[in-house]
């Protein structure tokens, strides 16, 4: 036969071991009010493909609503991965987006194509403007597409710097190699 359980005496031993670790009785209780530090860490996590979607719905929309209606995910499960990995926050009547996440990209660097991982979505999208000012100049042979990158780089994952190329000889020869250096614009990192 099962053992009975003492309910009154569990909660009561809960509550006693979180006063000792310093936590309100509402931590004990596993329901933290709104600004106290959950026991238990998130169980929301990044990798998730459709909240990583209503992210970046969110980004073109503005409205967490919105964001998570063509996601197909609810606005409250969207607000707490928003919230738990602390990737937005309201200033005045918009979101600022501050994803981190890093990705894999094609940066051409020193002469050279090398895929690395880029430190989040600012520098992803610097260097995308790069290939697509480099994928121009290959197509028309105008030099322009590439003068707003001069003495511009960008940063990798581990915080070093990469200066574009902008030399004109070696990008013909980069695009001369051979191998299709266009195929993947990006792959987003989740850990």
């Amino acid at each position: 036969m099962a053992r009975q359980r003492d309910y009154k005496a569990e909660y009561q031993r809960r509550i006693a071991n979180a006063a000792k670790r310093g936590l309100s009785k509402s931590q004990a209780r596993g329901h933290a009010r709104p600004g106290e530090k959950p026991i238990r860490g998130s169980n929301v996590a990044r990798g998730d493909t459709k909240l990583e979607a209503a992210l970046t719905a969110l980004r073109q929309s503005g409205t967490q609503v919105a964001a998570a209606k063509e996601a197909g995910v609810s606005v409250e499960r969207f607000r707490r991965f928003l919230r738990e990995n602390q990737l937005a926050e309201r200033q005045g009547r918009t979101w600022l987006i501050d994803d981190r996440a890093p990705r894999e990209m094609l940066v051409l660097s020193n002469g050279q194509a090398m895929q690395m991982r880029l430190d989040g979505y600012e520098q992803a999208s610097l260097n995308g403007r790069y290939l697509s000012a480099f994928k121009s100049f290959i197509s028309t042979n105008d030099s322009e597409f590439l003068s707003d990158f001069v003495g511009l780089s960008v940063r990798d994952a581990k915080g070093k710097l990469h200066p574009f190329e902008t030399d004109e000889n070696a990008l013909y020869r980069l695009a001369a190699s051979g191998s299709e250096i266009f195929e993947d614009i990006y792959r987003l990192i989740t850990i």
